[in-house]
């Protein structure tokens, strides 16, 4: 009774606080000579490559951007060293000294208040921004600020989501469960706080149908925008691999010419069961015999995250004699190159809504890297098995398939055609056709037409 009473009040000061603002704040009629949008990210920006890219092409378009988010760690070169581009930092709720013992409500509520805090006045000395462009999940408290911010702080914003997967889910996981009441209330809020959006971007065709059908959205409003590779994901040349494995310190053990390369990589989150992993790296260890010896494997595992540690400590726990598995982190700058330096991807994302999709097997197709990727419903928008890599449900399935890329080269050469079709489909082109429109942009055959229709009235 206690809970609900003070989850009530919570509530209901968090719906007073738009009316107060509406009679309180004035309106600004300062208005920048320059488009400006503000990009938000209530996560590492340098670990958020699609929003990274929403920032370049809106700068590639004429575009000054405010890139608001997490700065653990430096994002692309091209965006720290553009002028254009301006990074504001929100200080993570983690960093926060709270006593041991709060219960789990207590603390997510003293966040919650906190990164609130944060967010109305970081965006607030960014209004009249024309547009604001909000990377969800996490919802909570972003959409709620962003309401307020495009309603009552800067009314000339125009407030746009970037669909990414949807926040009850992951918090359902988290709390493995999805009836736990928190739960039950993110998902009434952000069903109810993403109606106020002017529109809607999203990763997969499948989330668009599900935000008309469960989220009630126009779907006039919903831009289907899928990620693509950007410019720096490329297929590397014989003589960049040969380099990079004669002097990387990651393949100090590896021999090219009769080892395989499989790379993968995580966020080490609970989405990802790296068990499946393991187990299949152990069961082709256990295949190769003296009479059907099978090619060694260097298993890279790039990325951080919060069972970083749990997942060594289960490595540590395996003996293989022909897999190697080392754990890297990379640079934005390092990561293209080594994942075009692998024979073959893995995959083990499992959505907690079965609609979103891995970002990495993007990345390793764009650098005409084949994947083989754990099976979830959205996945056959991306991956087509035998085509341009393969899918798995069991690790008995991961092993087999591991064995047949390695023993069977057509299999592999076909595959990694496939890879290289999906290589020419780049980012920067999508988002121009899909999600320009949405902010104002023309096509570039607009452009085309409206230049030659100049050139025919000057003659």
């Amino acid at each position: 009774m206690a809970i609900s009473t003070t989850v009530a009040i919570c509530l209901g000061a968090y719906f007073l606080i738009p009316a107060m603002l509406y009679l309180l704040v004035p309106r600004d009629p300062t208005i920048h000579p320059r488009k400006r949008a503000i990009v938000l990210v209530l996560g590492d920006i340098g670990r958020s490559p699609r929003m990274q890219y929403h920032v370049l092409s809106l700068v590639e378009t004429g575009f000054l951007v405010d890139f608001v988010g997490y700065t653990d760690t430096a994002p692309l070169q091209s965006i720290t060293e553009n002028p254009d581009i301006k990074i504001h930092e929100i200080k993570p709720a983690e960093k926060l000294s709270l006593p041991r013992g709060l219960p789990f409500i207590v603390v997510a509520a003293v966040k919650v208040v906190y990164l609130t805090k944060q967010l109305y006045q970081i965006l607030r000395s960014l209004k009249n921004a024309e547009y604001l462009l909000v990377q969800n999940p996490p919802s909570l408290p972003t959409m709620f600020v962003c309401y307020i911010f495009s309603t009552f702080i800067s009314r000339r914003t125009r407030y746009i989501i970037d669909w990414h997967n949807f926040g009850y889910t992951v918090l359902a996981l988290k709390l493995a469960s999805e009836k736990n009441m928190l739960v039950r209330i993110s998902k009434w809020y952000e069903h109810w706080f993403c109606r106020y959006a002017f529109a809607h971007l999203c990763v997969t065709k499948v989330m668009a149908e599900v935000l008309v059908r469960d989220f009630k959205i126009n779907a006039f409003r919903i831009i289907p925008l899928p990620d693509r590779p950007a410019i720096q994901f490329q297929p590397l040349s014989v003589e960049t691999k040969a380099n990079l494995f004669s002097t990387s310190r990651i393949f100090s053990e590896f021999n090219p010419a009769t080892d395989r390369l499989v790379i993968t990589s995580t966020s080490y989150t609970p989405d990802e069961d790296f068990t499946v992993l393991l187990d299949a790296l152990s069961h082709y260890d256990s295949s190769s015999t003296l009479e059907k010896p099978l090619p060694k494997i260097l298993t890279v595992v790039t990325g951080q995250g919060p069972l970083q540690e749990q997942f060594l400590c289960e490595v540590s726990k395996r003996s293989w004699s022909n897999v190697q598995l080392r754990t890297v982190w990379l640079s934005a700058e390092e990561y293209p190159v080594v994942i075009g330096a692998a024979d073959i991807g893995v995959s083990l994302h499992l959505s907690t809504s079965g609609w979103d999709l891995p970002m990495k097997v993007v990345d390793m197709f764009g650098c005409g890297v084949p994947v083989i990727a754990r099976n979830f419903p959205a996945l056959s928008e991306l991956v087509v098995s035998n085509r341009n890599g393969l899918i798995f449900n069991t690790s008995d399935d991961l092993a087999k398939q591991l064995i047949d890329v390695f023993t069977t080269p057509q299999l592999l050469r076909t595959i990694q055609k496939g890879a290289m079709v999906e290589c020419s489909n780049r980012w920067s082109e999508m988002w121009r056709i899909t999600a320009g429109p949405v902010f104002h942009i023309p096509n570039r055959e607009d452009l085309t037409e409206v230049e030659s229709s100049s050139s025919s009235d000057d003659e």
